[in-house]
């Protein structure tokens, strides 16, 4: 009874310890490898699809023999990083455990940056000690060059393909998330920069700082930089050219809302006001929409286009996966789901949709102008799914900016799970399904969806704050209207 009741006592505190250790046993941390990847086997639609089975496995070995002595927390992340990421799908990530960092305590590196040119600049400075001023060069953090530290940091970047655009997009412009997967938690760091005025370099050392404390100065100090998901701004009224942005597939209220209504709603109502408007040319900003919702595509596709459309050409899933999909207990699915897959082949179950009209276009409030779509690597997901449909059904006058970061032919998708390692607890985040878009037309032939003219970042953007791709697309509209009346 006494042993029962200490092993009651010291229960928490060696959950707490195994929680919190400091290192891990070279077989702990093999037998989390061997974990993820045959979990990746069994079950990721995309495994051995980017990468071939031998050069990961290849890969694999490689660093499954390297670990041969005791290694800390974020240098088993390193390595299990490159297991994820080497499947090279965007959507499959390695994530810290909630309990080995609290979200809300956490302190984050105070800068953001934008690679121009192959030097990199800070975009963002969230820092106490705003005499430090956007615009600046960076040269180096702790005094480690920031060319060496990129690259240090690209690698724990998921993309498709292995996309290295996406991989220069996320390291920058989500900066201190990366900083933190690579290097921990800092108190502090010293940044080395350059003065864009006179040329100075100077060296000074700033607090990390909450995920709060950042948000409470990006409201004081960058407010004028947000970017509303709806906002509708006229440009030129003379022109009547108008600009929406759309930042975020997904839009609900805060209760009982499953089905993205606020997102349906607003969508009904800002079309409602382009058409009042009279807009004629109408610019939308997809530039850093990750994704989201994917019936949100077709109810925004039905204000654009006049013809009807089928959004989804093939679903399909490992059969190993059903089970994960669709859990015993929850008794309805998993015995009606066996009959909405009913095609089979090798270890895939799929379902086809044959028809090609199944979203009717909107009438009263659909938009008949020319549309301008902007375009950047942070589009992704249900984002690429989108363009890729709109250009395949001749939506779209023009795509302006930089190729998207998701794959033209579809993704893997719709459904996830994320599964915890053994020993480490790191969590793995991994889609379930392939899903594959309809393109009957097949207007779009590359990989990744290319703007029809491409508009890089430059400085003196960053500098006056004014955003290059609207410009030139605001001007090319412009001359187009000056030309047609020659």
């Amino acid at each position: 009874m006494k042993q029962l009741l200490l092993l009651l006592l010291l229960s928490p505190l060696l959950t707490f310890a195994q929680k919190n250790k400091a290192t891990f046993t070279p077989e702990e941390v093999r037998q989390d490898m061997a974990f993820l990847k045959k979990k990746f086997e069994k079950i990721h639609p995309g495994m051995y699809y980017y990468i071939s089975k031998e050069a990961y496995l290849q890969k694999y070995d490689s660093l499954y023999n390297s670990v041969n002595q005791p290694l800390n927390y974020l240098e088993i992340f390193s390595i299990l990083s490159n297991l994820v990421t080497n499947v090279k799908d965007g959507h499959t990530n390695l994530l810290f455990n909630k309990k080995r960092f609290d979200a809300k305590k956490t302190k984050y590196v105070p800068f953001y940056l934008r690679k121009i040119s192959n030097k990199y600049y800070i975009s963002l400075n969230y820092a106490r000690d705003s005499s430090i001023l956007r615009g600046s060069e960076v040269l180096a953090f702790n005094d480690e060059p920031i060319t060496n530290l990129m690259q240090k940091l690209k690698p724990l970047v998921s993309s498709d393909n292995g996309n290295e655009v996406v991989k220069d997009y996320y390291t920058t412009g989500a900066f201190p998330n990366y900083f933190k997967r690579k290097y921990g938690e800092l108190d502090s760091i010293k940044i080395t920069y350059r003065l864009a005025k006179n040329d100075s370099i100077l060296t000074k050392k700033v607090a990390c700082l909450t995920n709060a404390e950042i948000n409470k100065t990006s409201n004081k100090r960058y407010k004028s930089l947000t970017r509303p998901n709806f906002a509708l701004k006229i440009i030129d009224s003379t022109n009547h050219i108008s600009k929406l942005d759309i930042t975020d597939f997904s839009m609900k209220d805060k209760f009982f809302d499953f089905d993205n209504r606020k997102f349906k709603r607003l969508l009904r109502t800002r079309f409602g006001e382009i058409k009042k408007l009279k807009v004629e040319h109408l610019i939308i900003d997809f530039r850093a929409n990750g994704g989201g919702y994917i019936p949100n595509i077709s109810r925004f596709l039905k204000y654009l286009s006049p013809t009807p459309f089928t959004l989804v050409d093939t679903l399909a899933f490992k059969k190993k996966a059903y089970f994960t999909l669709f859990k015993p207990q929850w008794i309805g699915p998993p015995l009606t789901m066996w009959m909405g897959f009913p095609k089979r082949k090798g270890e895939w179950m799929y379902r086809v949709n044959k028809r090609n009209d199944k979203q009717k276009p909107e009438k009263r409030l659909a938009y008949r102008g020319k549309t301008y779509f902007i375009i950047d690597p942070g589009c992704y997901s249900a984002t690429t799914f989108t363009l890729n449909l709109a250009k395949d059904l001749g939506i779209g006058d023009k795509f302006i900016g930089q190729a998207v970061g998701g794959a033209t032919w579809g993704s893997f998708a719709v459904n996830w799970q994320d599964f915890k390692l053994p020993n480490t607890k790191f969590i793995v985040h991994t889609p379930l399904m392939k899903i594959m878009h309809r393109l009957p037309n097949h207007v779009n032939k590359d990989f990744f969806l290319q703007p029809d003219f491409e508009v890089n970042r430059n400085y003196e953007e960053l500098i006056k704050n004014n955003t290059s791709v609207i410009d030139f697309t605001v001007e090319m509209i412009r001359q187009s209207k000056l030309s047609a009346l020659r």
